[in-house]
């Protein structure tokens, strides 16, 4: 039986060892690979599922939000985010969930960061930062954010301040502040924002787990933060995925 990562140029993608390492430890009867495809062959991705024993997959850019057209029913933390990126297939019924949300809050008690009342700053507004934000509304998080579209700012309603990211560069009144741009990846490696002046309480925090330091943590580091990587929480939503394929598989 098969499972895997369904999205486009993903050869980067460190899923398929962290999930076999799992699965060995687990003594699962699973694999898992990478299902990098164009747009125009969704489809048939989807319809060869079951000739080609896939039992379930995760997603990720560009098509956590196009794979709503191919699913059956989102799960309530899927609606919440507006992305799926985990789809759990039960006698032959799509589920789209989102684990992005477990695994932000996860690798934040992993770190012992707490942020319940404490004034948090995301940077970004894509899917990475919606399942923050949901992790950082469930924590009881002061929720400030900073990003370029006008027009995204729907999706953030109880945001404190929403600020232009080329506005910000005082990030001194933040307890954490979470880098959920693309400025930061394996393929722009640059800081998402110009910073004047932080605290040296302050921790920082990149959801991109390539490069393992990326410019933004680089300067946390050079500047005394703490400074924590995404793979925690790359980790910690794989093992949740896991966890639904096998309660829908009844394996255990």
């Amino acid at each position: 039986m098969k499972t895997g990562l369904l999205g486009r140029h993903i050869a980067y993608s460190r899923s398929p060892e962290i999930h076999e390492e799992l699965y060995r430890q687990r003594r699962l009867p699973l694999t898992y690979e990478l299902f990098d495809l164009p747009r125009e062959e969704l489809q048939r991705f989807i319809d060869t599922l079951d000739t080609e024993k896939i039992v379930g997959f995760n997603v990720t850019i560009p098509y956590k939000e196009t794979i709503f057209d191919y699913i059956h029913e989102l799960d309530e933390t899927a609606l919440e985010v507006g992305a799926v990126n985990t789809v759990v297939i039960k006698d032959g019924w799509r589920t789209g969930h989102n684990t992005d949300i477990y695994g932000f809050m996860q690798s934040l008690e992993d770190f012992r960061i707490p942020v319940k009342g404490k004034d948090v700053l995301i940077l970004g507004s894509g899917g990475a930062a919606k399942a923050v934000y949901a992790g950082l509304k469930r924590l009881g998080a002061r929720i400030h954010m900073a990003f370029r579209s006008e027009a995204r700012r729907v999706y953030f309603p109880e945001a404190l301040t929403i600020t232009p990211l080329s506005e910000m560069h005082d990030l001194r009144p933040y307890a954490l502040v979470i880098n959920c741009t693309k400025l930061g990846n394996v393929n722009q490696d640059v800081l998402p924002l110009a910073i004047d002046h932080v605290d040296p309480s302050t921790v920082f925090y990149d959801v991109n787990y390539l490069p393992i330091h990326s410019a933004f943590l680089r300067y946390g580091f050079l500047h005394g933060l703490q400074v924590i990587n995404g793979e925690s929480m790359l980790l910690n939503q794989a093992k949740k995925a896991q966890e639904l394929w096998i309660e829908a598989l009844r394996l255990f």
